[in-house]
């Protein structure tokens, strides 16, 4: 199934948006119809007295952490009991000189991961946190391509689907650089985005991305006190997770 995928995938198109240049579409293939999402999709009741605003990148070690290790304990606590209503925005690392979002591999794997609409996003965004270690391994060997292919296909996203998404998809890519943009060009120095993930709770930056600090924010708010801030915040990251993929190597062969 990977060589399938792999060799009928657009190889050139996906690691050309890893190496930071736009992807070309490729001339042969026909688009198929897609309805990804753009903007936000709220998880929670639209009733919750918080609103917690999370800013990640797909390509963040410290934001796989979280999603992995945090995020259930937060989702169960507070956004299943209607205290919380929690929303992830993009935020890809990948930047030019001006600061500004560049077409890397981490607009890439969030236009996948925005493929197929509000109904797979957040399974999705798991997905490829699940699998963010071999994507990213396999995309410094140039190898990222059947990687990120057998997420999709796990999930449900077509390979037809999944090349739609990246290459042709000129609308998608922009509201993921638009995500970046617009956070990281506010200039309410209070609500400066250093790196990721980073947390706004009711649109008060949450310093502290600890599970002991963010329930204490949460507790605050809901009790009407200020957000405690003598806990001391563990590291964001700033950069890529990743260094620039090289070029794609050849299709490994099936197992």
């Amino acid at each position: 199934m990977i060589r399938a995928f792999a060799t009928a995938l657009s190889a050139a198109a996906l690691l050309a948006a890893c190496n930071g240049e736009p992807a070309k579409p490729v001339s042969d293939f026909t688009p198929v119809p897609v309805t990804p999402v753009i903007g936000d999709v709220p998880i929670g009741s639209p009733d919750a007295p918080l609103e917690l605003v999370e800013y990640a990148a797909l390509t963040c070690h410290v934001c796989r952490d979280f999603a992995k290790q945090i995020f259930p304990r937060l989702k169960s606590t507070y956004i299943d009991t209607g205290k919380v209503r929690y929303i992830y925005r993009d935020y890809p690392l990948e930047a030019g000189p001006d600061g500004k979002a560049t077409d890397g591999f981490g607009v890439v794997l969030a236009s996948v991961a925005r493929c197929e609409g509000p109904e797979k996003f957040h399974t999705m965004i798991d997905a490829i946190f699940t699998a963010q270690a071999d994507l990213l391994d396999a995309a410094r060997e140039g190898k990222a391509l059947p990687v990120l292919a057998q997420v999709a296909a796990a999930n449900g996203i077509t390979l037809e689907e999944m090349r739609t998404c990246i290459d042709h998809q000129p609308e998608l890519r922009a509201s993921i650089k638009k995500s970046h943009d617009d956070a990281f060009a506010n200039p309410d120095p209070k609500m400066k985005i250093s790196g990721t993930p980073t947390f706004f709770l009711n649109g008060e930056k949450v310093e502290n991305r600890g599970w002991e600090h963010l329930s204490a924010a949460i507790e605050a708010k809901l009790a009407g006190k200020p957000i405690p801030t003598d806990v001391e915040a563990p590291p964001a990251e700033t950069t890529p997770a990743t260094t620039t993929p090289a070029t794609p190597a050849s299709t490994p062969p099936a197992q």
